[in-house]
């Protein structure tokens, strides 16, 4: 059995703008993208894709923070990260 193939992830000049801005304001964000690095890089499916788009999006469980990709046979390609917040229960 063979393992799963690694692709380059590429961060697009708008991601690297936003993630500078949120790591200030959005506690462990950089913890969210080094993990979405490690799960999306080996399974980009692993997101929800937007309607017939070829951008997908990963949420944080316990991070305040949406991250937006696509991709291809080789590379992951994030394109933007914001901020959410949760609704109030």
């Amino acid at each position: 059995m063979q393992p799963p193939k690694i692709r380059t992830v590429i961060y697009d000049e708008r991601f690297e703008y936003e993630l500078a801005y949120i790591e200030n304001h959005v506690k462990r964000a950089d913890a969210f993208v080094d993990g979405a690095v490690t799960i999306l890089s080996r399974n980009p499916e692993a997101g929800c894709r937007l309607d017939t788009s070829n951008v997908w999006f990963v949420c944080g469980h316990t991070v305040d923070a949406a991250l937006y990709y696509t991709f291809d046979e080789d590379h992951v390609y994030f394109l933007s990260i914001e901020r959410t917040k949760l609704p109030e229960l």
